[in-house]
């Protein structure tokens, strides 16, 4: 029953019911499926055996938040109180992950939930801006994913784990079912106009053929080629077609320059408030004191944690987010594992996933996107569940 609720709130959480169901708004459907998850988890739950602050992304995420929540505070009291609040969810679910997914199949259901979610999100998304596409006109989504960059920053990421599905599927409907959804939210991707998106779906793409071992060697040469080609036609054509790019390309326009200017900018706050930084999502508002473009965020991930919640939190966040990618070359180097094994599988595109989702950051701002935290917990329980199965 405890796993079942969090699955749910999984799914919740990546299909945004409030937003297609603006009635929900004051049931708070996300934070509320959340902590019920979570209240069952403690009174009927499985309890795992991992000792949850022995993992160092675990220590490093909990270390992030407290400096968000510290650097909030040093504006004024409620701010530290509403980015608990804010960061209160996203703790929760994180949780759950690590002391639920106990299993190959329990990480299976977790990724089936998002997948599931987003395969409405990508649907709503070719209905209203592919299928009655004009040139110039990015396919976004809705909720937190309305703007092309968002949408990208989210389905690059789910590519993978579709894929993973599809690998590790039992029956030939489930893995064709899954691989489609695959090449149709690539098809979405193509429409966003967005570099980030056309970067990471190479990016994703590019890896996912290099793992994959259920798909023929010449059948995946075949795939990418497909890929490149349609990034290059379809994908290069419709990011040319934006009025803010067409007479300058793909590089040298404004919002390339722009970003530039507010790295800069977030450099010299650093410089000004290395302890706490500026303040959580507070980047924005201080540009204009910077030398940066007022009210434009920075463009990039790591320099907005860096510039809001000080040094120490940009390292905490930066271990937290990129320690799993080096502990999986180190862990994959130093145990040898059957290239079948689902647990195995799973790891593989789960990095991929994380890899994909940073290509597109890296030039966005998506400190609070759900689907890191996630991805983070599914890649520290994987690895768990896999050393547990070495040492059986």
């Amino acid at each position: 029953m405890a796993f079942f609720l969090l699955c749910t709130a999984i799914f919740i959480l990546f299909f945004q019911p409030v937003f297609l169901f603006p009635g929900l708004t004051p049931y708070s459907p996300v934070r509320y499926s959340a902590l019920l998850a979570l209240i069952v988890y403690f009174l009927f739950g499985e309890k795992s055996e991992i000792d949850f602050f022995a993992v160092k992304e675990n220590k490093y995420f909990f270390l992030f938040i407290t400096f968000q929540v510290a650097s909030a505070g040093t504006i004024w009291a409620y701010a530290a109180a509403e980015t608990f609040y804010a960061w209160l969810c996203i703790g929760i679910i994180y949780f759950l992950i690590i002391k639920s997914c106990i299993n190959e199949k329990r990480i299976k259901y977790i990724i089936l939930g998002i997948v599931t979610a987003i395969i409405y999100l990508s649907y709503f998304s070719i209905k209203n801006f592919v299928m009655v596409y004009e040139p110039g006109l990015q396919a976004g989504g809705y909720g937190w994913y309305t703007n092309a960059n968002d949408l990208a920053a989210i389905l690059v990421p789910i590519i993978p784990l579709t894929f993973a599905l599809g690998e590790t599927a039992k029956s030939i409907f489930s893995k064709y079912f899954f691989y489609l959804m695959s090449f149709i939210f690539v098809f979405n991707l193509l429409f966003t106009a967005s570099r980030n998106a056309l970067l990471g779906l190479l990016t994703v793409g590019g890896l996912c053929m290099c793992c994959s071992r259920k798909i023929s060697r010449l059948f995946r040469i075949s795939l990418s080629i497909l890929l490149i080609a349609c990034v290059i036609t379809v994908g290069v054509a419709n990011v040319l077609s934006r009025s803010d790019l067409s007479s300058s390309g793909l590089s040298g326009d404004a919002s390339s320059e722009n970003r530039l200017e507010q790295w800069n900018a977030c450099f010299r706050m650093i410089k000004d408030h290395p302890f706490f930084g500026v303040g959580p999502n507070n980047a924005r508002y201080e540009m204009r004191s910077y030398g940066g473009i007022p009210g434009l965020p920075p463009h990039n991930t790591l320099v907005q944690v860096f510039a809001e919640t000080g040094i120490p939190g940009g390292i905490f966040f930066f271990l937290f987010t990129f320690y799993p990618l080096l502990s999986a070359y180190k862990f994959l180097k130093s145990i040898k594992f059957g290239e079948g094994t689902q647990a195995i599988i799973l790891y593989k595109y789960l990095i991929i996933a994380l890899i994909g989702f940073w290509v597109c950051a890296f030039f966005t701002n998506r400190v609070e996107f759900y689907i890191l935290y996630v991805l983070v917990a599914l890649i520290v329980s994987t690895r768990e569940v896999l050393l547990k199965n070495v040492e059986q």
